[in-house]
């Protein structure tokens, strides 16, 4: 059986990387860590500062005693296309041979300039179509991606998106109920996420280009501190904060940046429900380090009306509470959903 490869989520504030191991009592975490990136050092999903990113891979992997080269990547924002889209029924065989030209109708790139990947996600969807889930990524991204990996070591031997990481990982932990429609909000610090799932199945994704880094520079403007003294307050909490002052003010600025957020997110949110028939939401679940701001999940239960949910990750993973720091881990869940997804891939799948 072919191991699983080394999770590795390279986002646009810090790294995370995951071991997993699956036997037959389940999957268990062997190294779990996160390191920051310098600020701009990965900017709208695109790498900026290679060394940076190098530098910290290396310092991760080596931090962990991570012996397995075998990596899981991936990508998202402007670089990503992902549609789903009606075929004529054909074989998956054939589907592969007509995939570059089927996808040229799709994608606003140009098709020489874009890796395309292409699955089947529904055979009969009637009339002797199928539904297909195309998903296009800029060559050159990815191959920055490919080469920072390398150049730290490591051998890429699957590429990802993020919404379909967060997927595998939402599998694992929750499986997908029956009969319902589902929607997983990945907030990250400059990308958010959307994935909504209907009967298991995906029907809509949308990843908007912002994220928690807007109430991080907020807090740096009005508060006039540094960056990490930002990060720190952003997602601390008023009740955490002992100058009461800068408590009131962070507050503010949180519910002011969490209702901005909310708001994009409730667009794309009725513009599935305005092109989609039964599109009644029952849960939303939220994962992703912005996802740790005190009053977004507050206020996306408030707008959206919807019951939300903070996702847990590790929630059916086997954690050794003598290796691990158990509420440490805990406290830092919302950041690993992409990477546990990744985690969770081997050599060769398709997913």
């Amino acid at each position: 059986m072919a191991k699983l490869a080394v999770g590795l989520d390279i986002g646009s504030s810090s790294i995370k990387i995951v071991q997993l191991k699956e036997d037959r009592k389940g999957v268990h975490l062997r190294a779990f860590d996160v390191v920051p990136l310098p600020p701009e050092t990965v900017v709208d999903g695109t790498l900026a500062i290679f060394t940076a990113v190098v530098e910290r891979l290396k310092e991760i992997v080596s931090n962990n005693k991570i012996r397995n080269k075998n990596v899981s990547v991936s990508v998202s924002g402007h670089s990503v296309i992902i549609k789903k889209i009606s075929l004529p029924s054909m074989t998956p065989d054939e589907l592969e041979e007509s995939i570059q030209w089927e996808a040229e109708q799709y994608i606003p790139f140009d098709i020489k300039d874009v890796n395309v990947d292409v699955q089947i996600i529904n055979p009969n969807a009637g009339q002797e179509q199928m539904d297909v889930l195309l998903v296009a990524a800029k060559k050159d991204v990815l191959d920055d991606y490919l080469s920072v990996v390398s150049e730290a070591g490591l051998s890429p031997v699957v590429v990802d998106v993020d919404t379909f990481a967060v997927q595998n990982m939402f599998e694992l932990n929750y499986g997908f109920p029956p009969n319902e429609t589902i929607a997983l909000i990945n907030v990250g610090a400059s990308v958010i996420n959307i994935n909504i799932i209907a009967n298991a199945i995906t029907t809509f994704t949308r990843d908007i280009s912002m994220g928690g880094a807007l109430l991080t520079t907020e807090i740096q403007k009005q508060l006039n501190v540094t960056h990490e003294e930002a990060e720190h307050y952003k997602t601390a909490g008023a009740a955490n904060i002992t100058n009461s002052s800068i408590a009131r003010e962070v507050q503010a600025l949180s519910e002011k940046i969490s209702y901005q957020l909310t708001t994009e997110i409730q667009r794309s949110l009725d513009f599935y429900a305005a092109t989609t028939v039964n599109a009644d939401l029952s849960r939303i679940y939220v994962s992703g380090g912005s996802a740790q701001i005190p009053s977004l999940i507050r206020s996306l239960e408030q707008n959206l009306e919807v019951p939300v949910e903070l996702v847990n990750p590790f929630k059916n993973v086997i954690v050794d509470a003598k290796k691990f720091d158990v509420d440490l881990l805990q406290k830092m869940a919302p950041l690993a959903a992409v990477v546990i997804g990744l985690g969770l891939r081997k050599q060769g799948d398709k997913k």
